[in-house]
């Protein structure tokens, strides 16, 4: 069983903290496999994928990246390019499909944290649904997004959506036997995954949110 956090920010969007500091948690949190997908670029994805390399830490990085396509947000993973925000999600879809990669709606019906609200109508351009996000801790979304994956029999994930180490975790995607990203990508694909996790305790976000108040200040 290997242990996948999908949904990672770190200082190249609106995460605390830097790329080398969220792999040092990843390795004593004992996850296996890491997705750094910040906002609308790739750049932490690629530097972890540089430091696992060099310092031969044993980590699997999928790249990854969060988009803020028109309909709402979504999560892309085996690209090395960024792609820019606004674009339609069948956009994204066909830039996405001809580098092999994996699309999966993120937070889906979450109005507060920019999901898509009608999944429905984009349903077909998308691999995989995050039907566990750990920073949802009102409503009903994730029952929602497990509900339309079940539906329409795509692949799930879930997400810790971390924006600090101590939020890493939370949210797990678990695969078997993978040994690199694109047998990641692959078992996505191939709806080999299941999902396991918890919210994240309230305290740790409020203790992020006035953290960044803090930082605005200085």
């Amino acid at each position: 069983m290997l242990r996948a956090d999908l949904h990672v920010h770190s200082k190249y969007s609106d995460g605390r903290n830097s790329v080398k500091e969220i792999l040092k948690a990843a390795l004593e949190k004992r996850l296996n496999i890491i997705a750094i997908t910040d906002h609308n670029t790739v750049q932490g994805s690629l530097e972890a994928i540089e430091v696992v390399h060099n310092e031969q830490l044993p980590l699997i990085v999928v790249p990854g990246i969060e988009i803020s396509a028109k309909e709402g947000h979504i999560l892309v993973y085996g690209i090395k390019e960024d792609l820019e925000p606004g674009l339609s999600i069948k956009e994204v879809a066909e830039k996405v499909k001809k580098q092999n990669g994996v699309i999966a709606l993120a937070h889906p019906f979450n109005f507060f944290k920019k999901g898509v609200l009608n999944p429905f109508k984009v349903i077909n351009y998308v691999d995989a649904i995050e039907v566990f996000n750990a920073k949802v801790y009102f409503g009903i979304t994730n029952y929602l997004a497990q509900n339309l994956c079940n539906m329409f029999k795509k692949s799930m994930i879930g997400g810790s959506d971390a924006h600090s180490v101590e939020m890493l975790g939370y949210g797990l995607t678990i695969f078997n036997g993978v040994t690199n990203s694109d047998q990641v990508l692959n078992d996505i694909k191939e709806g080999k995954t299941y999902v396991m996790g918890k919210k994240i305790p309230f305290f740790i976000q409020i203790k992020h949110s006035i953290n960044k108040v803090i930082e605005k200040w200085l």
